[in-house]
């Protein structure tokens, strides 16, 4: 079933806006956007001791809450996976876990197996005082990144080319249009305009260039 598959439309679906239905191994499923067999992105949660199993579609995660354990490797919270479609790699949460998965295909060349546990990461100052960046991932027209907000800081209005996602992570990102506490997911199309801004500080994952080319349901 299609949602939300219009990448032209802006959506935002806030924390009481989630809709859930029971997940495998009595976890639970929140789909946020589907194109079925093109691209998908929901919230999984797992109890502990459930996995997360191959897919033949590549996939990005982000381990909102708990942590995965993948090979003998512990990724806790804060961490990005990006897992080529068929790899037979496997996840099994070390107590209840939130991840956000994002389904899709990675551009050509670019189909590795990647793990990042940020935590203790670097941060490197954003185009303006105030915000600190964490780049996770480039390829083709798509950028992926942690971007952190420090309280009371202001960026300008500007367009996204190719279109933003975001997935707040703790705190509340704000635009004129809205403001998005933490587990909020945005998705904004190509050559969209905001200004942003974080009265209290935020920490948010960010994906931007990927949406070049709407996909209609």
């Amino acid at each position: 079933m299609s949602l939300q598959a219009d990448r032209s439309q802006r959506v935002v679906v806030l924390p009481g806006d989630r809709l859930w239905s029971e997940g495998a191994e009595g976890g639970g499923l929140c789909r946020l956007e589907s194109l079925p067999g093109l691209m998908e992105s929901i919230l999984l949660k797992l109890p502990a001791g459930g996995s997360l199993e191959a897919a033949p579609m590549d996939r990005e995660v982000v381990i909102c809450e708990g942590a995965l354990e993948i090979g003998g490797r512990l990724f806790r919270s804060g961490s990005y996976l990006r897992i080529p479609g068929g790899a037979a790699i496997f996840g099994r949460a070390g107590g209840e876990t939130l991840l956000f998965v994002k389904s899709g295909p990675f551009p050509e060349g670019d189909r590795q197996w990647l793990g990042i546990d940020s935590e203790g990461a670097r941060f490197f100052p954003g185009l303006i005082p105030g915000l600190s960046v964490f780049s996770l991932f480039s390829g083709g027209t798509a950028n992926t990144a942690f971007v952190r907000w420090a309280p009371g800081t202001v960026f300008q209005p500007h367009r996204h080319l190719g279109g933003e996602e975001i997935l707040v992570l703790s705190g509340t990102f704000e635009d004129e249009h809205g403001a998005y506490p933490s587990g909020s997911w945005y998705r904004a199309p190509h050559m969209s305009r905001h200004h942003p801004f974080s009265r209290e500080g935020c920490l948010i994952f960010v994906k931007t260039g990927h949406l070049l080319e709407s996909s209609a349901s």
